[in-house]
């Protein structure tokens, strides 16, 4: 078991994390699904703060504070439900058969790699819930490819509310969250547009979103054939699991190779993901939640104010006026009573 602090910090580093949604469209969800093995939440996944360290400051009751390594967690938009209890059961134990110690299946020590990866899974199951905002959505990333043919609507038909998870098209959460657009280049793709068409779509998005909400970004410089064990080993841990894996595909199926997580991205396609994760959190999330902290403390301090006063009226020392007055009611009162007594 761990110690409080240590599980303390593990509640804050990888269980509750601030949530990125993330929208793409069809082409974007299947291109990176192509080319990199991986979903557009997975793609960014690991840039939310583990691959590079993210400390920024928030303003909170008229002062800085500041936040060292921050994480969030991008989830995709389509996958942010919660998952039934078949499918919680049926996750666990095959996350705990796939993680048994070699030789130790009975093995209890703490912390037994079946136990870390059981955990992991029994806290994902219990993610988007309807008794709990602890999924709130802190920004929403549009993704679109250059090589689509109207940027711009796509963003515009991304936008739209029913876009976003479940419990936010249900008033649970807050459905607007800060949005954040990103124009994604496949460096790989033959189909991709030059770079004077591309710096084109890009001027002619940040003309219709806030400009410095509007990120490029280039990846995929490696060939369908380049493979970077460093970037295989940083994408596995996050690959999302809400079902066991399927079966063994039949022999006549099995030439197919699909694309292992993280293939044709060089360290320069890490780097460039790792800057615009931060300027995600940076720009888009970080200031919405800290909008959100401000808004909350002014209805508090609305909330005390109101309380303050209502306890000096009834606790306030009676008007010099008021009081003579009621001496003189009370006096009044005394006559009357003495004159129906004579």
């Amino acid at each position: 078991m761990y110690e409080p602090r240590r599980y303390a910090e593990w509640l804050h580093s990888e269980v509750f994390l601030p949530v990125v949604v993330v929208i793409g469209s069809d082409a974007a969800k299947a291109r990176v699904k192509e080319a990199n093995g991986l979903s557009l939440a997975e793609l960014f996944a690991p840039f939310g703060g583990h691959f590079r360290g993210i400390s920024v400051s928030a303003q909170s009751l008229e002062r800085q504070i500041p936040i060292e390594n921050l994480r969030v967690r991008y989830v995709d938009a389509d996958l942010a439900v919660q998952l039934s209890t078949l499918q919680a059961d049926q996750v666990a134990a095959w996350t705990v058969e796939s993680s048994a110690l070699a030789g130790r299946p009975d093995s209890l020590e703490a912390p037994s790699p079946w136990y870390e990866q059981w955990r992991n899974a029994l806290f994902g199951a219990l993610r988007w819930s309807e008794h709990e905002a602890l999924d709130q959505p802190a920004a929403a990333m549009l993704v679109v490819l250059s090589k689509e043919p109207d940027p711009v609507m796509q963003l515009e038909q991304l936008l739209h509310a029913s876009k976003m998870p479940p419990l936010c098209t249900q008033g649970v959460l807050d459905p607007v969250p800060s949005r954040v657009a990103v124009l994604l280049h496949d460096l790989s793709d033959p189909e991709s547009p030059s770079k004077e068409d591309f710096d084109k779509n890009l001027a002619s998005i940040r003309a219709r979103f806030a400009p410095n909400l509007v990120l490029p970004l280039h990846i995929n410089h490696g060939d369908a054939k380049f493979t970077m064990p460093e970037a295989e080993d940083l994408f596995k841990s996050f690959l999302v699991q809400t079902a066991p894996p399927p079966p063994p595909p039949p022999p006549e199926a099995a030439d197919e190779v699909k694309p292992s997580p993280g293939s044709r991205l060089t360290r320069e396609d890490l780097q460039s993901l790792a800057q615009v994760g931060t300027e995600v959190v940076v720009k888009s999330a970080v200031p919405w939640m800290e909008k959100q902290l401000q808004q909350l403390e002014a209805q508090i301090s609305q909330a005390r104010k109101g309380f303050r006063n209502q306890l000096k009226y009834l606790w306030r020392k009676p008007r010099e006026g008021a009081r003579f007055s009621r001496l003189t009611l009370k006096r009044l009162q005394l006559r009357a009573r003495h004159a129906n007594f004579v």
